[in-house]
């Protein structure tokens, strides 16, 4: 590693004073779970758009994004017309059937549409794709910082969520969303200090640069395919991502909660709306960093690239900063604080939406079942949602851990939750769409075998290949299988006349 300057070591600083300081300063004056789930519904749209933008970029897009196009091309972009797409649907559908229904969590709607079995499902449901997707989230921001200090990989983690955790417990869902709104403009203003720093060390202009991109295949974004099974065609992503996008923001408490902070659902679709349109050119800018760097190691081979590196792309961009980006000058601070600011996003956001579930979906409704919920005052219920996100904490590492040896972490991330996200959109969709039809206990069953046949689907396929579907169908195959049946099950007449809590 380059010599890391007293310069570099004052722009890190001032990111965690100032992280810090305004988390501290915004998640002051919490006046119960009210206001440290939902910042008391009264957030600006602006501040939720951004935070959802810091949450939704993680340090896959910051560390994985600019890898995926430094080997390839820029065909993760073709998710984004789905993106959009899914955006307006929650728009249009969803967020309406939240606000009116005046919930804390989406899944108390399940709870209140169908009943408590489907609420439950749900929210274990949650549990499992956010820890599995944070935890990954967390180990790409780790790697990097790992390879760029030569720090040790466990103590990294143990770090970087020890740090999220302070702010987190103390000041909820506020300092969440301010954090996150820091953190944003902290790696999009990283990012474009990357661009800047690749196009000067690069000789040659700035047209002669994007022409070697151009000229290498290296700018290439549409793959126009018929075949159903080429999970890099257009088609086959925008309407993968349609539907994650609406499973990811729609159903998944981590972002949704987000939205629930406004103080009404104008504002909270506004939030969203700014969202779709402000994440195009982050995710262009990250694709731009991958295209660019792969002309500078072309041009600038002034240090060959190792082995480990070579192996492993997701460590591209680190050891860029690393061993190329020069020190003192406070670029390589800004770049680390980048890292660091799309880790800590995704993970302070995350632990917010695990602990307001656990409280509202399970130890609220387990203590009112043993008729202790009335000696139980709100602080109480405070302090139980900071010790599980203490405890949530210690899972993400653990899980971060697990997913150590994997490689190309943007696509593992796909794969994995859209075992679940199916599931889970299914029957909100059902929810939203229908008036009458959906069983309670069927509907957990409905979901509960949606997520079997598609772990035993990605078994079958890694273990003997003799059926082959792209992982981008998993999560369209599992809405439908859920809605469907949901659809088809003989509904009881009785759920349906009342609101379920």
């Amino acid at each position: 590693m380059s010599p890391f300057g007293w310069l570099d070591s004052v722009v890190l600083g001032v990111y965690f004073v100032g992280v810090l300081a305004v988390g501290l300063w915004f998640g002051r004056g919490e006046r119960g779970t009210h206001d440290y789930f939902l910042g008391a519904r009264r957030q600006h749209w602006l501040a939720v758009g951004m935070s959802i933008i810091a949450t939704e970029v993680s340090a896959l897009t910051f560390i994985s994004v600019p890898a995926d196009s430094f080997r390839s091309d820029w065909n993760y972009l073709q998710m984004y017309a789905g993106s959009f797409l899914g955006r307006m649907l929650i728009v249009l559908f969803l967020l309406p059937a939240f606000y009116g229904a005046s919930v804390t969590t989406v899944y108390e709607y399940l709870g209140r549409r169908f009943g408590p079995w489907t609420r439950l499902t749900g929210s274990l449901m949650f549990f499992a794709s956010r820890i599995i997707g944070s935890g990954i989230r967390l180990l790409a921001a780790s790697i990097a910082i790992s390879a760029i200090f030569g720090w040790s990989l466990v103590w990294v983690l143990v770090g970087s969520a020890g740090i999220a955790v302070v702010y987190t417990t103390y000041g909820g869902i506020k300092a969440i969303i301010w954090t996150d709104a820091l953190q944003a403009l902290v790696f999009i203003g990283a990012g474009l200090a990357a661009i800047a720093f690749l196009l000067y060390a690069t000789p040659g202009s700035f047209v002669d640069n994007i022409s070697a991109a151009y000229q290498a295949g290296k700018l290439d974004t549409f793959t126009w395919d018929l075949n159903p099974n080429n999970e890099r065609t257009f088609w086959v992503l925008m309407i993968h991502a349609t539907v994650m996008n609406m499973a990811a923001l729609g159903t998944d408490q981590d972002l949704t909660q987000r939205m629930l902070t406004c103080p009404d659902l104008r504002r909270g679709q506004r939030s969203l709306i700014f969202n779709a349109f402000a994440g195009l050119p982050v995710v262009c800018l990250f694709l731009l960093i991958g295209s660019l760097m792969f002309v500078y190691f072309s041009a600038v081979p002034m240090r060959p690239l190792s082995d480990e590196v070579s192996a492993s792309g997701d460590r591209i961009f680190p050891y860029l900063i690393a061993h190329h980006v020069p020190a003192n000058y406070g670029l390589k601070g800004l770049l680390i604080a980048g890292v660091f600011a799309a880790a800590m996003s995704s993970l302070d956001s995350a632990l917010g939406a695990m602990s307001s579930t656990a409280v509202t979906d399970f130890y609220k409704p387990w203590m009112r079942a043993r008729r202790a919920d009335e000696a139980r005052s709100d602080d109480y219920y405070l302090l139980i949602a900071r010790l599980f996100s203490l405890l949530f904490a210690a899972i993400l590492v653990a899980v971060a851990l697990a997913f150590a040896k994997h490689d190309e972490l943007l696509w593992e991330v796909f794969r994995w939750v859209g075992l679940i996200f199916g599931a889970m959109l299914g029957v909100f969709v059902l929810g939203v769409a229908t008036k009458n039809r959906g069983d309670d206990r069927l509907n957990a069953l409905a979901m509960v075998t949606s997520v079997a046949f598609l772990v035993v689907l990605k078994y079958v396929q890694e273990s003997t290949g003799h059926v082959y579907i792209a992982w981008p169908w998993w999560v369209v195959i599992g809405t439908a299988w859920t809605f469907v049946v949901g659809v088809c099950l003989p509904t009881r007449a009785s759920q349906n006349s009342r609101a379920r809590e």
